[in-house]
């Protein structure tokens, strides 16, 4: 009890020795500041330096005799500490592609479909058409009509508008929204309005509604406006590179908040590199990589099927990643014209944060979340 009483005594002197030095050094300050003032004010600023100080001291005293505490689990590297709640999307929950009627959209429903996932295509008309010339056929000769199945339902929704993807969300209640729409091929369609204030629109009703993952169909070399692909791209898409780095921006700033990632929400951006159409290729021969360093080609179809296992796994969770098929990978630097001419010869050249994997699980594994979000699991 005596040293218990001893060390209290001196804590006591610490912390009334604390508060004197830090008035004496707030009134010199303040004294600096005050020559204008009136003396009211004068006489105010001094009892707030000692306010301020008495205030300080007992912050610090009582950090002194008190245990010490745990930091907030958010406070390790930006990000909340293990067990993370990162979850997969049920294949119970729906999933709602926003501009379904576009290429890469309708592979997303008819990829959503072929897993047995329910879907809700959405597009601007609410009318939905598996194919360009609005016949009901799938992709694939093979298949089914898509509009046949009873997990399909359409609804009309504009990202333009807040109301109507709030309408729609709240209606449906998705586990997962993809966001296909784009104004490249868009006549009618500003690329800001919809690969940047659309891309932001549904990531902000996503987040007020309580979807668990939104995953958004970016582009590849999006970040390198020395490229010859980002400026043929931007000019022939009247800025649309520049929307759609700004629409990424956005989205990964507004999932950052460690609240977000405590209610279960999550995000997924791919850039693909250049589309084509045709079946989607295995997992296995695809590559995915970070940094926007490399690119290639696939097809819509194998794009749309990357939406959907990227729900199934909680290593897409809160990432930005490039794929493209392994066998047609080239720097960034030379892509466009390997695009051109359909080379399959692959660069030998590493970024190190490439990915490849037989399983669409070993694949998506590895991938490093975004700056200042989640640690990986």
């Amino acid at each position: 009890m005596m040293n218990d009483f001893f060390r209290r005594q001196v804590l006591l002197c610490f912390a009334s020795a604390f508060i004197l030095l830090q008035a004496e050094a707030l009134s010199v300050t303040d004294s600096k500041q005050r020559t204008s003032l009136p003396l009211p004010q004068q006489q105010i600023s001094r009892r707030n330096a000692l306010v301020t100080a008495v205030g300080s001291s007992s912050v610090a005293f009582s950090l002194l005799i008190s245990p010490a505490l745990p930091a907030p689990a958010y406070a390790q590297d930006n990000a909340l500490a293990s067990p993370l709640p990162l979850t997969v999307v049920p294949k119970t929950q729906s999933v709602l592609v926003l501009g379904a009627n576009g290429g890469t959209g309708r592979e997303c429903v008819i990829q959503a479909l072929q897993a047995n996932r329910p879907c809700i295509a959405t597009t601007r008309s609410g009318t939905f058409f598996a194919n360009d010339d609005g016949s009901t056929a799938t992709s694939s000769s093979s298949s089914p009509s898509i509009t046949a199945s009873p997990l399909l339902q359409t609804a009309a929704c504009d990202v333009r508008s807040m109301d109507m993807l709030r309408k729609v969300i709240s209606d449906y209640k998705p586990g997962a929204v993809i966001f296909a729409a784009s104004a490249s091929s868009k006549k009618d369609l500003n690329a800001k309005d919809i690969d940047c204030d659309g891309v932001i629109n549904a990531a902000k009703v996503c987040l007020e509604l309580g979807v668990p993952r939104y995953v958004v169909v970016s582009s590849g070399t999006v970040t390198r406006p020395d490229s010859f692909v980002y400026q043929l791209l931007n000019t022939v898409g009247s800025g649309i590179m520049e929307a759609k780095i700004a629409g990424e921006d956005a989205v990964r700033e507004l999932y950052k908040e460690p609240s977000v990632l405590q209610k279960g929400l999550g995000y997924t951006i791919i850039r693909p590199g250049g589309l084509t159409d045709g079946e989607p290729v295995e997992a296995s021969l695809l590559e995915l990589n970070q940094g926007d360093t490399k690119s290639g080609r696939l097809s819509r179809a194998s794009v749309a099927e990357l939406c959907i296992k990227c729900l199934d796994s909680v290593h897409a969770w809160d990432t930005t990643f490039e794929c493209y098929e392994k066998d047609t990978a080239k720097p960034i630097e030379s892509i466009g014209l390997s695009n051109i001419l359909k080379l399959r010869n692959p660069t030998k050249a590493q970024s190190g944060f490439e990915r490849q994997g037989d399983t669409w699980e070993s694949l998506l594994q590895g991938l490093e979340r975004d700056s200042g979000h989640a640690t990986n699991v």
